[in-house]
């Protein structure tokens, strides 16, 4: 996957700046507790290489971040920049309910990755440095792939398309989210979501792709759903907006 062409690479004195300043604050400012864990922080940077040290400063920015967006303290939808969501009528809400710029919001009802490329002149004019792929609904009851496999060869096709027309893109695959009854009447196909999100995750992790999993969100706010066990309340979208973002190097 190209690396996002707005990233800001940290230099080695600057992860090493950071951590010492996380580590100083703990250390000055907190408890015994606090104290013993910073010391025995830098103690195990001792035996680290700057790989290792840039992937836990990262972390924890991206864990502070995260607990900042959760809290109130750092505006969610405003941390969007540069990007497109591509989708089908779940996604729509992230326009519909005015969260998102609809121009960058590329989303219908009925949508599947077999669509993509119909979208794809208008995602080459934005030429986003983020482009959030929200399929699966529709791809799973469709039939046109009725095995996980056959879906995902058919995903990789369009990833691979994608990432050669906007090589300065970052793509993000979420994970689908299931569906709850009573939307097995409508398609009884949606009880395989979990079959076709494992088979999505190991194909992102074969291929280094960033995938999103939205596991947590959805068994934290299986609530926020619509009557119909298919789409989302309005309150959904931020949850589901954070955990976006945390995939997200800011």
């Amino acid at each position: 996957m190209n690396k996002n062409r707005k990233r800001i690479l940290i230099p080695v004195i600057g992860v090493s700046l950071f951590v010492l300043v996380v580590c100083i604050r703990m250390l000055w400012d907190g408890n015994a507790e606090d104290k013993k864990k910073g010391i025995e922080y830098l103690k195990r940077l001792e035996a680290k290489d700057v790989e290792a040290i840039e992937r836990d400063v990262k972390e924890i920015r991206e864990e502070a971040r995260v607990k900042a967006m959760e809290e109130g303290e750092l505006p969610v939808w405003a941390q969007f920049n540069d990007y497109v969501i591509f989708g089908d009528s779940r996604t729509v809400g992230f326009s519909f309910h005015e969260f998102l710029d609809g121009q960058r919001i590329m989303a219908d009802g009925g949508l599947t990755i077999e669509d993509i490329p119909t979208y794809l002149d208008k995602m080459k004019t934005l030429n986003p440095a983020h482009l959030f792929l929200c399929t699966g609904l529709n791809d799973v009851s469709i039939g046109f792939w009725p095995a996980p496999e056959e879906y995902v060869a058919a995903y990789d096709e369009t990833v691979t398309m994608l990432m050669k027309e906007l090589p300065d893109t970052h793509i993000y695959i979420n994970s689908i989210f299931p569906a709850q009854d009573p939307a097995f009447e409508q398609s009884s196909l949606w009880r395989n979501i979990p079959d076709y999100n494992q088979a999505v995750m190991n194909w992102c992790k074969e291929k280094g792709y960033t995938y999103i999993d939205n596991t947590e969100v959805f068994e934290a706010h299986k609530d926020l759903y619509d009557e119909d066990g298919i789409h989302f309340q309005k309150e959904f979208y931020e949850y589901w907006a954070i955990n976006m973002l945390a995939e997200v190097e800011m």
